[in-house]
């Protein structure tokens, strides 16, 4: 009597088993995919929002790599004139103002720097220097201001580095080949609105 409960009113055998595993199996198919896909998604977008997170730079984007700064190391005066304190400073700079890398935002930052010169230099030979490169050095700030975020700008050890970032690259535009002249760059003036 079990063979008569496996065959239809006809004596054929029973496909309905066949057929269900077959669909079965289609929709676990079907329901795996979509959970791959759902989770490559996922993935895929926590991926780009924590790039977006932790991305960016704090140096300034040049096209040129012999214009990119050298890691920021505190000049310290060498020479006979180690221990002098004949420093004088440059103030005739003018300010510069930038917007910093902030998307979307409308805010810009006004900086104006004085500059600690090398007693070896005199204030004419500087001047007429400072004539000549100003351009430069403006240019570099500019670009270098554009390249920071506002977030960048916010307390004492990031003005310290821009500080020293600045005297880095100043020297290296006015005195590519020579001593350093320039002992410090010093703020007059950093205004974010």
């Amino acid at each position: 009597m079990a063979d008569n409960e496996d065959k239809n009113p006809k004596g054929e055998p029973e496909e309905q088993p066949k057929e269900q595993a077959a669909k079965s199996g289609a929709k676990i198919g079907i329901l795996a995919w979509i959970i791959m896909a759902v989770l490559i998604t996922v993935m895929a977008g926590s991926g780009f929002v924590l790039g977006r997170l932790f991305a960016g730079s704090s140096s300034p984007a040049t096209t040129d790599p012999s214009q990119e700064n050298p890691p920021t190391q505190e000049i310290t005066p060498s020479g006979p004139d180690a221990g002098s304190k004949d420093t004088w400073l440059y103030k005739e700079m003018k300010s510069v103002v930038a917007n910093p890398n902030e998307p979307g935002a409308k805010r810009f930052v006004r900086a104006g720097l004085n500059l600690e010169v090398s007693p070896k230099l005199s204030e004419e030979d500087f001047a007429t220097l400072m004539g000549a490169k100003e351009p430069f050095l403006t240019n570099w700030l500019n670009l270098y201001l554009k390249s920071l975020r506002l977030e960048d700008m916010e307390n004492d050890s990031d003005l310290r580095r821009i500080e020293s970032q600045a005297c880095d690259a100043f020297n290296e535009i006015l005195f590519p080949d020579a001593e350093p002249q320039i002992k410090r760059v010093l703020i007059k003036e950093f205004n974010i609105q």
